[in-house]
């Protein structure tokens, strides 16, 4: 048996995000001890970036613990579709915890470029993406703590420029990498 571990879980198990409600204290010790249990059945840990693996390190597992990408699950291009605006996609987890989703996955930076007037299409990881990916223009993913997602590697497949970082994101950086992708594609 092997241990997957994603973004989140390493995120609950080592560090407290600072603006989840204090309940999530009780996920985050249950979290530990069922590591600690894995940790002694599983043959490795599995992890989908190589930050995960320095972040698993206060938990002090005894098995080792290796880099393995997500699959894919939209692994052929798709063809674009004619469409009016410039579309931004964002992923956003289901929930309903707002600081979290603004801390986590940078949803208060994305609602800043609606300001600037472009249409920022958001998924949850329940749409089809088929669907989706021939209208879209850009991917931001400001994350303030995740794994390597697989809509990087599909919007790399579909030719979408994108402006990802798992740390410390700017909302100038995203800003002018899609002003920027906005200008190249405004001049053809």
């Amino acid at each position: 048996m092997n241990l997957i571990w994603t973004g989140s879980d390493v995120l609950y198990c080592t560090r407290y995000p600072k603006h989840s409600k204090k309940t999530k204290y009780f996920y985050m010790f249950g979290m530990r001890v069922f590591a600690k249990l894995a940790d002694i059945f599983c043959q490795k840990h599995i992890v989908v970036s190589e930050h995960l693996i320095e972040e698993l390190k206060p938990l002090k597992l005894k098995k080792p613990i290796e880099v393995r990408a997500n699959p894919v699950f939209y692994s052929k291009p798709v063809k674009k579709k004619p469409h009016k605006g410039f579309n931004i996609l964002f992923y956003c987890a289901k929930g309903s915890n707002k600081r979290f989703k603004e801390w986590v996955y940078g949803k208060d930076l994305v609602e800043r470029l609606k300001d600037y007037g472009y249409n920022i299409i958001e998924v949850n990881g329940n749409h089809d993406m088929n669907e989706v990916y021939p209208i879209i223009d850009f991917y931001v993913r400001p994350n303030r703590h995740d794994g390597c997602p697989r809509m990087i590697r599909e919007c790399e497949i579909n030719n979408i420029p994108y402006y990802y970082t798992h740390k410390d994101p700017s909302f100038d950086d995203m800003l002018q990498a899609i002003i920027k992708t906005e200008n190249l594609t405004n001049a053809f």
